[in-house]
């Protein structure tokens, strides 16, 4: 079944071809007059009262910073000391204007690098903490594997000799022995094996949690689409 539909010429979505109105932001779809008596919509702007505007106070911050830089450069330590607090109280400042007032696109870029950085450092922690839980277990499993393949040799001669001397009772013991070394072994081995592969799944895990989330704009053809 093919249902025509209109897009809306200021929100993007889709519209009844019937609408004269758009149900999501209330713009008005088709070009001709108003009526008498027609409502119209506009969306108000928030206005913000008590904040500092973010953009002004970032430039600011800026202009202190490059000052504290020239005192420091020119022999003024204890200027560029105070000009370089003055410039991080500003930053301070500018970042929580941004966060009450992200329109603009410099508190935007703001916010969007903090985040990331943000991200970036919880995920590089949470690499940390996987790979050295990791090594510790590899390290410790191989220990154990490596004292178990002395054991192994040491028990090898042993072996021979109670074979050499037809003693079934020793042989039957050193037998059984061999086997649960053995059998350790290749249980640490598969222990180590599953101890990388879950340090590399956290590390996945972590990388997909920072990863930006893409989107994607509706596609538009023309004024109709079909679904």
């Amino acid at each position: 079944m093919v249902e025509s539909v209109d897009i809306c010429p200021n929100c993007k979505l889709a519209v009844s071809p019937e609408a004269r109105f758009c149900s999501n932001c209330g713009a008005r779809l088709d070009d001709g007059p108003a009526e008498p008596g027609a409502i119209s919509y506009s969306r108000p702007e928030p206005k913000l009262f008590g904040v500092l505007n973010p953009t002004p106070t970032f430039v600011l911050a800026c202009i202190v910073l490059a000052a504290s830089l020239v005192a420091f450069f020119t022999g003024g330590p204890v200027l560029g000391v105070i000009l370089l607090a003055v410039a991080a109280a500003l930053f301070v400042l500018f970042y929580g204007a941004a966060e009450r007032d992200p329109s603009g696109r410099v508190a935007r870029a703001a916010l969007a690098g903090n985040d990331r950085i943000r991200g970036w450092t919880t995920s590089t922690g949470s690499w940390a903490r996987a790979w050295s839980g990791a090594g510790r277990d590899v390290v410790r499993l191989r220990r154990e594997v490596r004292a178990l393949n002395g054991e192994r040799q040491r028990l090898r001669p042993a072996l021979g000799d109670a074979a050499y001397r037809n003693d079934e009772d020793a042989l039957t013991i050193l037998r059984a022995r061999m086997h649960e070394i053995d059998d350790a072994v290749a249980t640490r081995e598969r222990e180590r094996v599953e101890a990388v592969t879950r340090a590399r799944q956290r590390v996945d895990d972590a990388r997909v949690a920072v990863r930006p989330t893409e989107v994607i704009a509706p596609e538009e053809n023309g004024s109709e689409r079909e679904r």
